[in-house]
């Protein structure tokens, strides 16, 4: 890839605007390469007022433990604080009926969010690196998203988990994995390798395993840097099609069905987009947008479509809602 950012004091000096050394921070640290080094980068960088938060998933048996164990001496060796949650995701799985891969994922931000709220500290590192936005970027395109979703993820987010606001922040997203391979070999920075992530049993692992190699072989080049060109353009897009577009309108416990079918079907699927997603509606793309739009132009009845997690829509009296399981 081209153009790289070299994980050096300049480096280090373009985060001082976007993380100022003189707050508090959290970083979610696994014990893998990718939040080992930012752990070492941000000690070094002159971070002080750093809390090492790791979250034991208990998927690995033994191994899931003594990466606990890991980070947590990691930590003392740093001279930092360090929390750690233990989180169930098997159970979660079937109580959710969800993937592990999903319910992970919730399970761990909402430790996250656990520990920032003990802490009184919102803001949160995380080591997504430049492969990871690649993968994120591809596995939205064939689910269907739509611009946003091919921006990837943002250097800067937050969300509210259980009433505690996070401020996210992924310093590392402009860093290749083989950069910071260099990183950790240059430094001597001890890490755990995780085997499941040579496992195909999450989606992500078959993209970066299976896909990514394929993708090279056949364009008989690295094709990371032109995924990570055109997911800018998208977010360029993104940014000015959103001041375009207005607010949702909301009527009663939905949204007014009348003026979105008055709308151009290109902002009128957006702005349904963005209302599964600010609804709470997980995983949903350019397929549920569509069924939901015939929902919304059509006069038949019943009036209802569903979403995933066993979520419904509905269209009655002129207003289209959701309707959430118990």
């Amino acid at each position: 890839m081209a153009a790289k950012i070299r994980m050096n004091e300049a480096f280090a000096a373009s985060l001082e605007p976007l993380m100022p050394k003189s707050e508090p921070w959290l970083i979610a640290v696994s014990g893998g390469l990718d939040s080992m080094v930012l752990l070492h980068f941000l000690k070094n960088a002159g971070y002080r007022a750093l809390t090492v938060c790791h979250v034991n998933h208990q998927l690995r048996g033994r191994e899931s433990d003594l990466d606990a164990a890991f980070v947590a001496a990691a930590a003392a060796e740093q001279g930092v604080d360090f929390e750690g949650e233990t989180v169930d995701v098997r159970s979660a799985v079937v109580d959710q009926k969800s993937s592990i891969e999903a319910a992970a994922r919730d399970l761990r931000y909402a430790a996250l969010a656990a520990i920032a709220a003990r802490r009184q500290c919102p803001n949160l590192v995380t080591a997504h690196h430049a492969d990871d936005q690649v993968e994120t970027i591809l596995m939205n395109l064939f689910r269907g998203s739509g611009e946003r979703g091919l921006s990837g993820m943002d250097v800067k987010s937050s969300r509210e988990i259980d009433g505690t606001a996070l401020n996210i922040f992924r310093p590392l997203l402009s860093v290749t994995r083989e950069e910071l391979e260099t990183y950790a070999s240059e430094n001597e920075i001890s890490f755990r390798e995780d085997e499941s992530n040579f496992d195909d049993f999450a989606l992500r692992n078959r993209v970066r395993n299976t896909l990514m190699p394929v993708l090279g072989e056949v364009f008989e080049r690295d094709v990371r840097g032109s995924i990570l060109r055109a997911a800018e353009r998208a977010r360029i897009n993104e940014a000015w099609m959103a001041g375009e577009e207005g607010g949702i309108p909301a009527k009663e416990n939905g949204v007014d069905v009348s003026v979105l079918r008055a709308m151009a079907p290109g902002r009128r699927d957006r702005i349904l987009l963005r209302w599964l997603r600010e609804s709470g509606v997980p995983d949903c793309g350019g397929a549920e947008v569509s069924r939901l739009a015939e929902l919304l132009l059509s006069d038949e009845r019943p009036a209802k479509v569903n979403l995933p997690n066993d979520v419904h829509a509905r269209r009655r009296a002129g207003v289209l809602f959701l309707e959430f399981p118990p």
